[in-house]
């Protein structure tokens, strides 16, 4: 049976793309990337480069959605179950993103029988007279073997001696394709922590390309979070007095072949992982502690009490002890610490360094304690 898939109504199509398309027997997939079974060009976006899984078993074809944006049932506006089989029947229209697609069922003509063009061994036997004669009846076995003829005279055909061929052992059978795909399916499942019972052949496969797209956009993102974090720490690296240490999980756009393919130098896929996550946990504890730190060193620059001490020290306290003339001196003194460029550096390699280095320390000593 051949399923037709027909874009309707208007279709300005490019070069190399067809507007139907044939599935004989066999599944695939519909949607705007280059690897799909069925290429349909959107400039909109709005059908998944994986759009659509068809598959074929039992005589029968399913639709299963696989895309970010549903697909609907014909006008209305009754979305099919993503990652759940859907037969396919005729005259059934689809909507993918801005299309609508008719479906067709063709009934493939078999060839005949081989069997029907035999002529019977008694088509004929009719015709002839004897067979019209009476007393004609089939003998008995008995009958037939009580003729007087001697052995010399019938027609025996005397059995030889054969010997008897050697028995072959029969070849070891391969365990079932079926069991495997089975074992398959229950690691999958323990891996990703998410019950597959409910779920027929194509949903699961359906599953396993969203999983697949989900792990390449965590990789990506943890990879951004990463080069940002990076990019703050050889800023801060100047006032910390030490060199930015680059994560493992730092190697580009090939980083997710190398962890999935286990050709990756040094810490295996799943530690570089969980030292990237680290790494940031440990730098937002650590920024945060430095912050307050700043701010409680800016505070305590303006106390009451450490004005008096930067009032004498710098021969700005007033004759008279009155409101104005030490309002006087403060704004020299605020005036001074405008001018002076270092003091903000002074408040971020002192209190703010000092207190991340002893918030890094902490907490790595604490996770340290925890992996032991």
């Amino acid at each position: 049976m051949q399923l037709i898939f027909e874009i309707c109504g208007s279709w300005q199509g490019m070069p190399g793309s067809t507007r139907n398309k044939v599935f004989d027997g066999a599944g695939g997939v519909i949607g705007r990337g280059a690897d799909c079974d069925w290429v349909i060009p959107d400039p909109s976006r709005q059908l998944s480069n994986h759009h659509a899984l068809i598959s074929f078993r039992d005589d029968q074809y399913f639709l299963t959605d696989i895309s970010s944006n549903g697909i609907c049932l014909g006008d209305s506006a009754v979305r099919l179950r993503k990652g759940q089989a859907r037969p396919i029947g005729q005259g059934m229209v689809f909507r993918m993103g801005p299309f609508d697609i008719r479906t067709q069922l063709v009934a493939v003509a078999g060839a005949a029988s081989h069997s029907d063009n035999l002529i019977p061994d008694d088509a004929f036997l009719q015709l002839d007279p004897l067979y019209a004669m009476p007393g004609q009846a089939q003998q008995s076995e008995e009958t037939r073997w009580t003729d007087t003829s001697t052995v010399e005279r019938q027609h025996v055909t005397v059995p030889t001696l054969v010997e008897p061929a050697p028995q072959i052992a029969p070849a070891a059978e391969s365990p079932p394709a079926a069991k495997d795909h089975a074992l398959f399916w229950v690691a999958f499942s323990k891996a990703l922590g998410v019950c597959l019972d409910p779920l027929d052949e194509p949903g699961r496969q359906a599953l396993a390309i969203k999983v697949a797209g989900l792990l390449r956009q965590a990789v990506e993102g943890l990879q951004q979070n990463l080069h940002t974090h990076e990019e703050l720490k050889s800023e801060l690296s100047a006032s910390l007095g030490r060199p930015s240490d680059q994560p493992p999980l730092m190697g580009g756009a090939d980083s997710l072949e190398a962890m999935l393919g286990g050709e990756r130098q040094g810490l295996p896929a799943e530690l570089a992982v969980i030292q990237a996550y680290r790494d940031l946990q440990v730098h937002q504890v650590a920024v945060l502690a430095g912050c307050r730190a700043a701010v409680r060193g800016a505070l305590a620059a303006f106390a009451p009490g450490q004005l008096l001490v930067r009032f004498e020290q710098q021969g700005n306290t007033p004759r008279l002890p009155t409101s104005g003339a030490y309002w006087r001196a403060y704004l020299r003194h605020y005036q001074r610490l405008v001018e002076d460029e270092g003091w903000s550096e002074r408040l971020l390699s002192e209190d703010f360094a000092n207190a991340y280095r002893e918030q890094v320390r902490l907490v790595s000593t604490l996770h340290s304690t925890c992996s032991g």
